[in-house]
């Protein structure tokens, strides 16, 4: 386990086995009339050499540090034949291992067609450059070098593969995890965004929705509390009832801010049935305002919610940009479907633009897309002014 945890040690070690493994035949070549000395220093630096290769490029350039060791070794094999075959076997169980199997197994071929090379040559040559006088066991002391040479090879290869494709198999793992932690970091800012964007829409419905009818009931209180004191009572009692339920609604949206994520909480005064409730309190206003349901309360309170809070912004952008409507007629359709129609004859010439009703536009059309609907409001044509929610399915 510690040497997993320490590369270079790794590294060094390899570099160290291959010093090791070459001191033999370093020693004989030096001592033998047949090389002596300066071809012992020509193979100590080779030696040494190929130790830096191994120490150094092994691990993040095993491609290259293979070639580079094939060609420094070239010359070894007229000493000892075997020290390319054990140097390409370091390289390319390192290349099987941190580049590909495909790449391993070019780089033994050319290690293997070297080895091939100098074994016909050494039959043909006498004596051979690396070895005294064979005699009648050339052949076989050939073979078996070459078989030695390829079988080390093939050791090196299977085992760089195994362990190659079970390291590629956990840094794909590895890189799985990462992958699943940033698509979770990322629905979470989604559900994060979902949620301000809905906690932003009952801002608006709870402020802007009753602020209009609180500044109504407030002018309406001040136009007739000398003359007619009773009326002005009346609206200011009705401005204290819409104020409380506003207070209320926004308890409970900063009661969703202080939940934990994916907790839910009731909605409310927010419900379909709290519709006539809302309908009374735009009459109150001046408003004429009819209501007509048909079928009964949709199961989801979610689509609940959304059908109160379209009627109540269809509601507030009458009371506040109609000119002078007659009538506001507001029909609620339960079957499979549910729809909602909200028309007032009093259009303005141009659609409303201020900032609070196209935010109010904007969160019915984000309210409707949550149920996979569609919500258009417009002029229709005959000088009135239409609100139309369509919620496919969410009446079952």
């Amino acid at each position: 386990m510690l040497l997993l945890t320490r590369p270079r040690v790794v590294d060094a070690l390899v570099a160290l086995s291959w010093v090791i493994m070459t001191v033999p035949a370093l020693v004989i070549t030096t001592l033998s009339p047949r090389f002596g000395w300066a071809a012992g220093v020509a193979f100590a630096g080779i030696v040494l050499a190929v130790a830096v290769v191994l120490f150094g490029f092994r691990r993040r350039r095993p491609l290259v540090a293979f070639w580079v060791t094939f060609v420094l070794t070239l010359p070894l094999v007229l000493v000892s034949p075997d020290l390319l075959n054990l140097a390409a076997a370091y390289c390319a169980f390192a290349v099987a291992v941190y580049d590909s199997v495909r790449n391993a197994w070019l780089a033994a071929a050319a290690s293997a067609a070297v080895t091939v090379t100098v074994s016909v040559t050494y039959l043909w040559i006498d004596p051979p450059p690396a070895l005294p006088a064979l005699g009648s066991s050339r052949i076989g002391d050939v073979l078996a070098y070459a078989v030695t040479g390829l079988l080390v090879l093939l050791v090196a290869l299977f085992w760089g593969q195994s362990t190659g494709n079970r390291r590629r198999y956990i840094k794909g793992l590895l890189e799985h995890a990462r992958h699943l932690e940033r698509e979770r970091d990322q629905q979470a800012q989604l559900a994060a965004l979902a949620e301000r964007s809905r906690i932003a829409r009952d801002v608006h419905d709870i402020v802007s929705h009753s602020l209009s009818v609180i500044v109504r009931l407030a002018d309406g209180a001040n136009a007739v509390f000398d003359g007619e004191p009773e009326r002005a009572r009346e609206a200011i009692a009705q401005l204290g009832t819409v104020a409380r339920s506003s207070l209320t609604e926004m308890r409970r949206v900063i009661g969703v801010l202080e939940s934990t994520p994916g907790s839910t909480c009731a909605q409310s005064g927010t419900g379909f049935d709290d519709l006539p409730r809302l309908v009374e309190v735009y009459r109150g206003v001046g408003l004429p305002v009819s209501l007509t349901v048909i079928g009964d309360a949709p199961p989801q309170s979610g689509v609940q919610v959304a059908v109160f809070r379209v009627v109540q912004e269809a509601l507030t952008n009458a009371l506040r940009h109609a000119s002078s409507p007659t009538t506001v007629d507001v029909l609620v359709q339960i079957d499979d479907d549910v729809s909602v129609t909200a028309v007032n004859d009093g259009a303005p010439a141009e659609a409303p633009n201020s900032g609070h009703v196209g935010r109010g536009l904007v969160g019915m059309r984000e309210r409707a897309a949550l149920y996979g609907g569609t919500l258009a409001a417009a002029p229709d044509g005959a000088g009135r002014w239409a609100v139309r929610l369509i919620l496919p399915g969410a009446g079952r």
